[in-house]
């Protein structure tokens, strides 16, 4: 019997994926049936075998949730294979190399802090999302890019349906991808006539200079990518982050006193419920020996990264949440041709929001029981919706 995927299940906040074969037929919300993968090795190999096809457009391919799976659009990075996807990625690679993100880490800790003291100001409760997750990841992806942070609420809407598309109509998912292309094209509009030395000005200057390297649509979806997956993963990550912190005290002790630890917090947070669970559909392009066994020519394959990160084969002790931990790389930044551009830069935000949350508000903790946290539903980025929390504040007299 071939089983659906995504499973219904009745707590959301608890993955399953992992304790399931490591191979198995499911049928995905199309209608379309193929393999869902979840062992690390296989997970890894897909990842960065080029007979693993993202471009899903021919007449009759496999899909997910709809033909072609656009995550922002027919244009998209993330639906190529190369030579276009290399040629793409060439163009952006360059504004998020380890050496630049390095550069931010003042700038990214100064926005911290600022938020930080907002959230004091405020007092406790405090919603972390809506306080601290959403708008540091948005700042600095916005400084990045050149888009006026002013106008984060319209495309927190826009983005929000095209991360969440099984909470929304096919139409409204359409519409979500229309209205980020619009609003990406009067920015490009607007950086053809006053140019910047932010990247979304380097990417236009490339399109008019060199139309070879990149196309008006791509730019306009490239654009689009960079700016709903560099602030909407690390929006998760920070949430997620804390949740399981406050649910482990004794991890969460020891990460307060030891900022040494704060790097492996973050590996260990995308490694144990990562944002990125589940990972894009592929195509096989010819047939493949899987640990797990044969995928066919043809066959639509999706290989599970949340599954793939709690594999007791790559991770003894999986289920344990151990911010010490030292075993082989986690995959929630993907890995091979794919594997995330922004991965260096999240890993640094995350730090940075870790370590500006644990030092300046004492005693924090969630405010409401774990059980009341409301996540995003499946095939979404995934975490919290809210996560409310309180801390000791010092009384004044």
């Amino acid at each position: 019997m071939t089983a659906t995927y995504p499973a219904e299940k009745d707590d959301p906040a608890t993955p399953i994926y992992a304790e399931y074969p490591p191979m198995s037929r499911v049928v995905f919300p199309s209608g379309c049936e193929g393999w869902l993968v979840t062992r690390y090795e296989d997970v890894r190999l897909i990842f960065s075998d080029t007979r693993f096809s993202r471009n899903l457009l021919a007449p009759g391919a496999p899909c997910l949730i709809e033909p072609g799976d656009f995550s922002t659009g027919e244009h998209s990075i993330l639906n190529m294979d190369p030579p276009d996807h290399t040629r793409l990625r060439k163009l952006t690679a360059q504004a998020f190399t380890v050496r630049r993100i390095a550069g931010l880490r003042p700038r990214i800790q100064q926005i911290a802090d600022t938020l930080l003291r907002a959230m004091a100001e405020h007092g406790p409760p405090a919603d972390l999302v809506e306080m601290f997750a959403f708008p540091l990841p948005t700042a600095v992806m916005c400084e990045i890019l050149g888009v006026p942070y002013e106008g984060r609420e319209r495309f927190r809407q826009w983005s929000r349906v095209i991360v969440t598309p099984m909470a929304y109509s096919p139409e409204e998912v359409a519409q979500a991808r229309r209205d980020g292309a619009d609003d990406m094209a009067a920015l490009v509009a607007v950086k053809r006539e006053t140019p910047g030395e932010d990247l979304l000005s380097v990417l236009v200057h490339a399109r008019d200079e060199d139309g070879d390297r990149l196309t008006e649509a791509e730019l306009i979806d490239l654009a689009t990518q960079l700016l709903l997956a560099g602030h909407e993963t690390t929006v998760s990550l920070i949430a997620t982050g804390i949740v399981l912190l406050t649910g482990h005290p004794d991890q969460l002790a020891a990460l307060r006193s030891d900022p040494s630890l704060t790097e492996g917090a973050v590996e260990e947070i995308m490694r144990f419920d990562g944002p990125a669970d589940a990972s894009l559909l592929r195509v096989a392009l010819e047939d493949v020996e899987l640990s797990a066994g044969p995928v066919r020519r043809g066959e639509a394959v999706l290989a599970h990264t949340g599954a793939a990160n709690r594999d007791e084969a790559a991770f003894p002790g999986a289920s344990r949440f151990d911010i010490r931990r030292r075993n082989a790389p986690q995959l929630g930044f993907g890995h091979g041709l794919h594997f995330c551009l922004g991965a260096a830069l999240a890993r640094l935000e995350g730090e940075i929001a870790f370590r500006t949350l644990l030092d300046g508000l004492p005693g924090l903790d969630l405010a409401v029981p774990a059980s009341a946290i409301t996540w995003r539903p499946p095939l979404s980025i995934r975490g919290p919706e809210e996560v409310p929390v309180t801390w000791a504040t010092t009384k004044r007299g």
